[in-house]
């Protein structure tokens, strides 16, 4: 699958010790739109993404999307954090 399209939304939560920097939307060969992805700050000032999720009845997080390929996701990885610098 080819990502033909990341789109970038900065979100600041006024809050200084949130990690949450933006979310994204990624769209697949023209066809598949995921949305939700999260571009987070690490406690060593690095970025990260987090995939979609969903909170559970036992207050644990489940990823929404799982991708099988790790070629694939490292590569949607890299996609979503360089489209944020470019942005930022």
């Amino acid at each position: 699958m080819t990502i033909t399209e990341v789109k970038i939304y900065p979100f600041d939560t006024g809050e200084p010790d949130s990690s949450l920097r933006a979310f994204a939307d990624v769209t697949f060969e023209h066809t598949v739109l995921v949305k939700g992805f999260r571009v987070l700050a690490s406690k060593n000032n690095g970025l990260f993404v987090g995939f979609p999720s969903r909170k559970g009845k036992d207050g644990k997080f489940y990823d929404m999307v799982e991708l099988k390929s790790d070629a694939l996701q490292s590569n949607l990885k890299s996609e979503i954090l360089a489209a944020y610098k470019v942005y930022c």
